[in-house]
């Protein structure tokens, strides 16, 4: 298997987590924000939950063949 694709899985992975974490730590912290404002916290939860999705789907699709 080749380093790359498994460290752009993995980036993926954690790129989708934290931007996750950021989008529902308002519903288990009582409304605080963490970057500042309201809707800098979405802006950021939105680019890294997606671009975690780019990562993770360019890496399966280029995968290599075992």
């Amino acid at each position: 298997m080749s380093a790359r694709w498994i460290t752009t899985l993995v980036l993926g992975a954690i790129m989708f987590a934290i931007g996750l974490f950021v989008a529902i730590r308002p519903l288990f912290t009582h409304n605080s924000v963490m970057l500042g404002a309201r809707w800098l916290d979405l802006v950021f939860a939105a680019v890294f939950m997606l671009r975690g999705v780019i990562n993770v789907r360019t890496a399966l699709r280029h995968r290599e063949p075992t």
